[in-house]
C-alpha cells in the first residue's frame, strides 16, 4: 500500500475515494483472518478443557479416577481440624451381571452405582479407581461430631447402592464390600488406601461367611492392625419396599442417617417426618423409598407423635 501524500487528503483527513476503495478489502480481509484465529484458538481451549478432564475423570461414570483421588486427597487430608476417613468400596454380583448379561449391562451398573455413590456422599471427594472398585474421602462436617461419625455414612452408602435397578431390561442388584480407615490426623495417602483396601477384603470375606456380604463394612482403627467388623443391625438390613403411615423408617440423606417417621407413601416414595440435621425439630419431606430403611430403634421424640392408626 503505497504512502500517501498528506497534501492529497482533504482537509477532513479523509481518505481520497480511489483510496478508501482499496483499503476496505484490505481491512475485511484481515478482520475475517482476526476471526478465524478467535476461532481457533477458542478451539483449541475447548480440547485442552476437554483434555484436562479426561485426565482426571473415569470416562464411563464421570467421577474422578485414580489419578485426580491422588493429587486432591492429601490436601483434603491436611485441609483443617475436621477429621477424615478413607473409604475402599467393591462390589458384590457385578461379575454374573457382566458375564450373564453383557459388558454393556455392566457399564450401565457401574454408572448406576456412581450416580448413587455421589447423591449419597455428595460433597465428599468419590473416584472409581478401576473395573468394580471405588474410593472415597470422607470430611466431617464439622469439628465436634462423634468419634465413629463415619459409622453412618458407611450405612448411608451401603443403603444407597443396595436397591435393585433395572438394566438393558432386566432387574438386578449388587452390594457392597466397604472398608473405611479413619485418617486420625494421618496425611500418608497410600498408607490410608492399603489399610482401607485391607479393611474391604475383610468385609467381604465375612460376608462370603455370614451370607451378608456387601452389608458388612470394616473398620481399622488405629490400633496397630485390630480390625474391627461391623455386622448390619436391623436399622441398615434393607431398603424400604413398601411404606404404611406410623412406620419408622430411618433417612439416609446427604451422608448421615436420621430418625423417622412416615406419614403416607406411594410404591417409589414416601411422605417423612425426621429429625433436622441439628436435632431440633423435625421436617417433612418427600422420600424415595430407596433413600429409606427400617428402624427398629426406638425414637422418643418422634415415635410418641407417631400417628395413632399405626
Amino acid at each position: 500500500m503505497r504512502i500517501l501524500d498528506p497534501a492529497a487528503a482533504d482537509p477532513g483527513g479523509a481518505l481520497p475515494d480511489d483510496d478508501q476503495a482499496r483499503i476496505e478489502p484490505d481491512t475485511a480481509r484481515l478482520q475475517a483472518r482476526i476471526d478465524q484465529l478467535a476461532a481457533h484458538v477458542q478451539r483449541l481451549e475447548q480440547e485442552r478443557a476437554s483434555l484436562r478432564w479426561m485426565a482426571g475423570h473415569d470416562e464411563l461414570t464421570g467421577l474422578a479416577n485414580r489419578r485426580l483421588f491422588h493429587a486432591l486427597a492429601p490436601g483434603l487430608l491436611r485441609g483443617d481440624d475436621c477429621s477424615s476417613a478413607v473409604v475402599i468400596l467393591d462390589l458384590n454380583g457385578f461379575k454374573p451381571i457382566n458375564d450373564t448379561y453383557g459388558h454393556d449391562a455392566g457399564d450401565e451398573v457401574l454408572r448406576v452405582v456412581a450416580q448413587r455413590m455421589a447423591a449419597c456422599l455428595g460433597d465428599h471427594l468419590v473416584a472409581r479407581f478401576g473395573g468394580d472398585e471405588f474410593a472415597a474421602l470422607l470430611r466431617a462436617p464439622r469439628a465436634d461430631v462423634p468419634e465413629a461419625w463415619w459409622h453412618d455414612v458407611a450405612a448411608s452408602l451401603s443403603a444407597a447402592i443396595a436397591p435393585p435397578m433395572d438394566v438393558k431390561g432386566h432387574t438386578v442388584s449388587v452390594t457392597a464390600s466397604i472398608g473405611v480407615v479413619p485418617a486420625e490426623g494421618s496425611a500418608d495417602l497410600p498408607h490410608l488406601l492399603r489399610r482401607a483396601d485391607q479393611a474391604m477384603f475383610s468385609a467381604k470375606r465375612s460376608g462370603n461367611v455370614t451370607d451378608r456380604a456387601g452389608i458388612t463394612w470394616v473398620v481399622a482403627t488405629g490400633n496397630g492392625d485390630h480390625i474391627r467388623t461391623y455386622e448390619p443391625g436391623p436399622a441398615t438390613s434393607g431398603t424400604v419396599e413398601a411404606c404404611r403411615p406410623g412406620d419408622p423408617v430411618w433417612v439416609h440423606r446427604n451422608s448421615t442417617r436420621r430418625a423417622g417417621v412416615v406419614e403416607s407413601a406411594c410404591e417409589w416414595a414416601a411422605l417423612v417426618r425426621y429429625r433436622s440435621p441439628n436435632g431440633a425439630g423435625t421436617m417433612v419431606d418427600t422420600i424415595p423409598t430407596s433413600c429409606l430403611s427400617i428402624r427398629e430403634e426406638a425414637d422418643p421424640y418422634l415415635d410418641r407423635q407417631s400417628l395413632p392408626y399405626r
